[in-house]
């Protein structure tokens, strides 16, 4: 019989080996994200001519492969008028975001009273502008109109709350 003074320890050793396993599997549940520069050899045909036709005359000067959220893209970067550009595709050349440094006064004056309030006035801020692309699709199933938003990846990003507003929308629409 397991005497009193080694159920405690014994209870404290099979919780924590629980409480291992939980979060063991959690964490094999969500996908890794990484980067890794690669040569341009490495980027898909129709990655790289996305990426070549963004950047438009200016040479791309670093190459990554990323996976994000589970899926392959590939960044192209290149010098822009203010700075630095980061683009993102995906292997088949579809857009799904740019970043370019851009100047403080081509920032809204809302953004920056904002940071102001946030950072401080006296800090040293590098703006980017980043643009994301997504994609708005407008259904109707079972008699309801829905609305969803996905990213060129496929992922769903968010639907409204309200279907009365997406049936009304649809009917704006029809």
């Amino acid at each position: 019989m397991i005497k009193r003074k080694m159920l405690l320890p014994l209870l404290g050793v099979s919780l924590f080996s629980v409480a291992t396993l939980v979060g063991w599997a959690q964490d094999k549940k969500q996908p890794v994200e990484q980067e890794r520069e690669i040569k341009e050899a490495e980027v898909p045909k129709a990655a790289l001519d996305a990426l070549k036709k963004l950047a438009d005359k200016a040479a791309i000067t670093e190459f990554a492969e990323e996976i994000e959220h589970g899926h392959k893209f590939y960044e192209g970067s290149w010098k822009g008028a203010a700075g630095n550009v980061d683009a993102l595709v995906t292997d088949t050349g579809d857009i799904v975001e740019i970043e370019e440094v851009i100047p403080t006064d081509k920032v809204p004056a809302a953004a920056r009273a904002e940071v102001e309030k946030a950072a401080g006035k006296d800090a040293k801020l590098m703006w980017e502008k980043k643009t994301v692309v997504m994609y708005e699709v407008h259904f109707k199933k079972d008699g309801k109109g829905h609305e969803m938003i996905l990213t060129p990846d496929g992922r769903r990003i968010e639907e409204p709350k309200d279907e009365k507003e997406a049936e009304e929308k649809d009917k704006d629409e029809d």
